[in-house]
């Protein structure tokens, strides 16, 4: 197998996307069940006090990237005894991370949870066994880190399509399980979304022990490594605090100053971006260990030549569903939802703005990561993406703000953001950034703006309702699709994907 092996690129690709149009599907649905079966007030509540517990779980998310480089870079370099030790050493360091997230959630964020967040007294009770909940399913999500990065490292996609969708099953589950209980829905339904957590985390650990004699676990320690991969950890921290600030930090904002129906509407606001923005998510798993493994081996040109061609297929990838969303936003809404929280829309609308604006970011974060010194990228990039925090506290508290200015701010965030990963993609990585412009900026651009032609015309001398919605959300396919292939993609590019075609249609006949 080359260092980069595109089929199994497609292959892993296409796997996750398949995960993820199931998981999309089911999440749906399952966002408006439990709108409906817990109210607005305590879905609001929900968002609010679980979202102190997923700030620190997106330490968990950040740091693991520490995991998925090392091990992805020993296994570029078939150095299974190595990777054994490496992987033995990030257990213990999530075990120690695990024990001081226990206390930190515990102390400090049990005092802001009782003191800063807004809920009605008689809910107090519920509050405190939400957050124990979610406390507890945190500390099995950190130890279980390594052990999903070794599979993801191992490209070994189809086991982690095939748990996400079994957990995503029984979170709808849970839900048809509310509507028949006399118990408090709120406690009971983060208690069961909880043991869900600590199921599919023990699945992991139990599969790469079973498959996989490197993640069989005894005690070693190196101080050398603990010290460069705890500096590596370090730096990463920094973009876990932007991403807390970004998402959970903003989220509390609304709560201290507008209350639990302004986070209802963030919360589904946030439900349609996550599972749009999962689409890439998922494309970035299949092409991260091949990005990482080609600069372990000193392929310096395909490592770039994946990043360029990576970064343009995000974008069409989120594209492709965010033109049609981003234009029928209000009756994708009413169908979805039987009450449409105030503030909803316009939030919605700036969320997949600002996915579209970051969606070739993980191809050059990967990059960069794979040299392991990411002390620039973090300090420039997450600097940018932690401004809203203290900006928009500083509004909202002269009594100028409104929930969309606080995305609004985001926004402009995220393009900062953006601009300091070209910088330092062009100085740290020696990136031409001429011929970034002309493989990646230029056509998904040119994509843009002829394919949204036809669709937005036709929301403007449409009448609104389920019929321009579903000749507005087809058009917005063809005409994407056209213009992907014709504008977007190189002659080579099409050859790949017309042979494919091909090949899968010998295959079905």
């Amino acid at each position: 197998m080359t260092v980069i092996d595109q089929k199994r690129i497609a292959r892993n690709t296409l796997m996750l996307y398949f995960r993820m149009g199931v998981i999309m599907l089911i999440n749906f649905y399952t966002s408006r069940l439990v709108l409906k079966v817990l109210g607005a007030d305590d879905f609001g509540l929900y968002t609010a006090v679980g979202g102190l517990v997923i700030a620190f779980a997106f330490i968990r998310s950040t740091l693991s990237s520490a995991s998925n480089r090392y091990f992805a870079y020993e296994l570029g370099r078939n150095r299974y005894d190595e990777l054994h030790k490496l992987f033995c050493l990030n257990v213990t360091i999530f075990i120690i991370l695990a024990a001081i997230v226990l206390v930190l959630a515990e102390t400090a964020g049990l005092w802001f949870l009782y003191n800063k967040v807004s809920f009605f007294p008689e809910r107090r009770g519920a509050v405190g066994w939400v957050y124990q909940f979610t406390i507890i399913a945190l500390v099995f999500n950190l130890v279980s880190t390594p052990y999903l990065s070794l599979i993801f490292a191992n490209e070994k996609m189809h086991v982690v399509a095939y748990s996400s969708i079994i957990e995503t099953v029984l979170k709808l589950i849970i839900v048809f399980l509310l509507v028949r209980t006399t118990m408090d829905k709120l406690v009971l339904y983060s208690g069961l979304m909880a043991l869900i957590t600590i199921g599919i985390s023990l699945f992991y650990i139990f599969y790469c022990t079973l498959f996989y004699r490197e993640s069989r676990f005894r005690f070693y320690w190196n101080k050398a490594k603990f010290r460069e991969i705890s500096e590596y950890i370090g730096w990463n921290t920094i973009g876990a605090l932007a991403d807390m600030g970004r998402t959970q930090g903003l989220n509390l904002l609304l709560n201290m100053f507008f209350g639990t129906a302004v986070n209802a509407a963030r919360g589904i606001a946030y439900q349609v971006y996550v599972n749009i923005n999962g689409f890439i998510v998922n494309f970035s798993e299949a092409f991260k260990p091949q990005i990482t493994k080609s600069y372990a081996n000193n392929e310096k040109e395909g490592m770039m030549k994946l990043v360029f061609q990576s970064s343009k297929f995000s974008y069409f990838l989120l594209f492709i569903l965010i033109l049609p969303v981003f234009l029928e936003t209000p009756i994708i809404l009413d169908i979805w939802l039987v009450d449409v929280p105030e503030h909803t829309v316009i939030l919605c609308r700036l969320m997949l703005i600002t996915a579209l604006i970051s969606s070739t970011h993980v191809p050059m974060a990967t990059a960069v990561r794979a040299t392991g010194d990411i002390k620039w990228y973090q300090i420039f990039v997450c600097g940018a993406l932690l401004l809203p925090l203290p900006v928009s506290y500083i509004i909202l508290k002269m009594g100028y703000g409104t929930p969309a200015l606080v995305y609004i701010i985001d926004l402009i965030a995220a393009a900062v953001a953006q601009i300091m990963r070209f910088v330092i993609m062009v100085v740290q990585m020696k990136m031409n950034f001429r011929e970034y412009a002309g493989q990646v900026l230029l056509p998904t651009a040119i994509v843009s703006l002829i394919s949204a032609i036809i669709p937005v015309a036709l929301v403007l001398n449409m009448d609104a309702g389920i019929t321009r919605f579903i000749v507005v959300t087809l058009t917005s396919f063809l005409t994407t699709a056209v213009a992907v292939y014709t504008l977007g993609l190189t002659v080579t590019e099409r050859k790949h994907i017309l042979e494919t075609i091909k090949l899968k249609s010998k295959i079905s006949g």
